[in-house]
């Protein structure tokens, strides 16, 4: 991303927490809530124009999956 805006940055962050997010020992288990997170993170990116906007539904980002989901490893606003 060229002129990365501090919510791009914040959704390539919960891309780097995902990983060490779901191999605490406390959420380990849950395989299938970390890897549905991991999808939304994938489908839903942020666009590289001007305005963000959320390449997997259009609307502007951070879109409410997008949202939900950077919050679910622990990156918030």
């Amino acid at each position: 991303m060229r002129d990365e805006t501090a919510e791009q940055n914040r959704y390539q962050r919960a891309l780097t927490a995902l990983p060490g997010a779901s191999r605490e020992p406390s959420t380990a288990g849950h395989v299938v809530f970390w890897d549905a997170t991991g999808k939304i993170l994938k489908e839903h990116p942020p666009a590289e124009v001007p305005e963000p906007s959320c390449q997997g539904c259009g609307t502007r980002w951070p879109c409410d999956m997008a949202e939900s989901a950077m919050q679910q490893v622990g990156v918030y606003a």
